[in-house]
């Protein structure tokens, strides 16, 4: 009832809206020149008319697009990043895998799983340990050369001494004669050469090994290499300045010698 009343009371509005449709409707049927151009003028209008609504959802779905590819970037950044971390490690891995096997030595590798540079004391800790049959003074070492001893073992973990700590010495050999020293470390990758005469014929890039004397390092093991060396003629020795050949600050991978 209600619906009939608000009909005849605006009967005039919707008879006006069905008049309209339907002349519409009749015009647009028309196929004549006239209603045919009216037609176009139409469109034109509208597609004016309706254009700031078409660039505003092209505006947005070239955002959506974009959002999207900016996505897929920075997820095949990230995975070329991986990717290429895995490239170093296996660089990395075949280098000690040819060292192993070139090496005569007995050579167990290992995992670094942490580092503790402080003032004075500097180590690594390994992931093996009596485990694996590792004991105290076991030299470690990588492709390079020397890394340092163990000096505690737990089961499956061992902590080592780096060659850079303070407290280590290691007896090692130099020049054409293969003269003895002792290799002290300083600061960083340097360390000097003690004991060896004024008289050693010492050049520049000299290699220091291992003299094999000592009860934990076998001879021959690569230390460092000669950078400078001063005579001073009140003093019997020569001062000698060498540089680590093992990089300390970037370690995955050890062997231990047994």
């Amino acid at each position: 009832m209600n619906l009939y009343k608000y009909f005849f009371l605006n009967k005039d509005h919707f008879i006006f809206i069905i008049l309209i449709v339907l002349s519409s409707y009749l015009l647009f049927s028309n196929k004549s020149p006239k209603v045919i151009e009216l037609k176009y003028k139409i469109s034109d209008v509208s597609s004016k008319i309706l254009y700031p609504k078409v660039w505003y959802k092209n505006i947005l779905e070239v955002r959506e697009k974009n959002y999207d590819l900016l996505n897929e970037v920075t997820r095949l950044s990230l995975l070329n990043a991986q990717l290429d971390n895995f490239r170093i490690e296996n660089e990395k891995l075949k280098e000690m895998l040819n060292f192993s096997a070139s090496n005569p030595l007995s050579l167990i590798a290992a995992n670094v799983t942490n580092y503790s540079f402080g003032l004075s004391a500097k180590s690594i800790t390994i992931d093996i340990g009596s485990n694996r049959n590792l004991i105290k003074d076991l030299p470690i070492l990588n492709q390079n050369g020397l890394l340092g001893k163990t000096i505690l073992i737990g089961s499956e973990a061992s902590l080592v001494q780096l060659i850079n700590d303070k407290n280590f010495r290691v007896s090692v050999r130099l020049g054409s004669k293969g003269d003895l020293g002792i290799f002290v470390p300083t600061h960083g990758k340097y360390g000097i050469i003690e004991g060896v005469p004024n008289s050693s014929p010492i050049i520049i890039d000299d290699i220091v090994y291992t003299s094999g004397i000592s009860e934990i390092y076998p001879a021959n093991i690569p230390v460092a290499k000669v950078i400078s060396f001063q005579i001073k003629n009140n003093k019997p020795f020569k001062n000698i300045v060498v540089e680590l050949l093992a990089d300390l600050q970037a370690l995955d991978y050890v062997f231990v010698v047994q």
